[in-house]
């Protein structure tokens, strides 16, 4: 009966991924805090609806894989939030470049991409920190492919609002 549960689940979570992938990564990215966040958060999500999902149970299980994977998302940044204020200082970009010489030097070679993906989500985070929310948001999903209208339905906003946030987050970042 055990594993008649997992492959029910197992089979579940496959037709909702594959009907429903587009949407599931627009969700995470909007709730994470960089790309690679959003990805592992999904696969994980995945997991978990496989190992935990009851096909018997009262609970539809899109709405369930939702929670779960927003859960996920918010659970890596409550992480990454702990790992930056751990490591914050006051930050002297002009001591940072004077530094980057002397220090690079002394960094070894990253060992593994995903050493590389934690920098860049760094590096990504930092020059996002200025924008809006709002911002931050219409941008990111603009990065992930979607147009000015699947945002704006994604959203629950005008199309409008999104061309706004868009237009003002270039120009903050080009700032």
């Amino acid at each position: 009966m055990h594993s008649v549960t997992k492959s029910g689940a197992g089979e579940i979570v496959t037709a909702i991924y594959r009907q429903k992938r587009r949407y599931l990564l627009a969700i995470a990215y909007n709730n994470s805090a960089c790309r690679l966040d959003a990805e592992e958060a999904l696969q994980e999500a995945l997991c978990a609806f496989v190992r935990a999902y009851d096909p018997q149970g009262e609970s539809p299980p899109l709405p369930w894989l939702i929670l779960t994977l927003k859960r996920e998302c918010w659970r890596r940044l409550r992480l990454n939030r702990r790992q930056w204020d751990r490591r914050k200082v006051a930050w002297d970009p002009e001591a940072d470049y004077e530094e980057a010489g002397s220090v690079l030097e002394s960094v070894p070679a990253l060992g593994s991409a995903a050493d590389e993906s934690m920098v860049r989500c760094e590096s990504v985070r930092r020059r996002l920190s200025p924008l809006k929310e709002d911002q931050r948001t219409a941008l990111s999903l603009q990065a992930a492919g979607y147009s000015y209208e699947e945002i704006a339905e994604i959203k629950g906003w005008t199309y409008t609002k999104v061309s706004r946030c868009i237009r003002e987050g270039r120009e903050v970042l080009a700032a």
